[in-house]
Formats: C-alpha cells, sequence, structure tokens
C-alpha cells in the first residue's frame, strides 16, 4: 500500500531586528542555508515551501 503523509513543521524564534523586514530576512537566510545544505533531506521527505512572517513580541 501506498500512503500520503502531509506534515508541517511550526517554529518561533525571537530576534532583534530594526524592522520586521530584517527579522524577517534574517531567519529566512538562516533556514535557506540549513535547506541549501541538507537539500537531500529536504528533497527526500517531500518538503516543497517554507513561510514565516514576524510579528511585534508583546
Amino acid at each position: 500500500m501506498e500512503y500520503t503523509v502531509k506534515w508541517i513543521i511550526n517554529g518561533e524564534i525571537t530576534v532583534k531586528a530594526a524592522n520586521k523586514d530584517e527579522a524577517e530576512t534574517n531567519i529566512k537566510n538562516q533556514l535557506k542555508a540549513l535547506i541549501e545544505k541538507n537539500n537531500q533531506n529536504f528533497n527526500a521527505l517531500g518538503a516543497t515551501a517554507i513561510q514565516g512572517s514576524a510579528n511585534i513580541k508583546n
């Protein structure tokens, strides 16, 4: 039998940045580097996208 497995990875990190764009870009670049170093594993897991957005921490 074949199964389709859908998965979601959820994360949250607090970063210091001058603005929302800088905060998002900082994390995006770190995630991009992680994916590039482990591209074969991400492809094997069927990963197709990562998204996120920054919000001011209360």
